[in-house]
């Protein structure tokens, strides 16, 4: 009887490994879906390159009004 219920029912052991095997594969695809995703987007640092060098005219054009107005007095 047991064997005819292992049999029907399947082995849990190999039922649990195939599961984690799927939950890998699955994991495995998510990974490789976030990679391309992430190298699809056209990252350039020259975006950051000119926010930075905006900010840095604007920090020396108030500096300039700041130094100016405390001569002027």
């Amino acid at each position: 009887m047991a064997k005819k219920k292992k049999n029907r029912y399947g082995n849990p052991q190999k039922n649990i490994e195939a599961q984690k095997a799927r939950e890998k594969v699955d994991v495995e695809e998510q990974i490789k879906a976030a990679e391309k995703a992430y190298n699809s987007q056209n990252v350039s640092d020259k975006p950051l390159l000119f926010r930075i060098l905006v900010i840095a005219i604007a920090a020396v054009m108030v500096l300039g009004f700041v130094v100016g107005a405390v001569l002027n007095f």
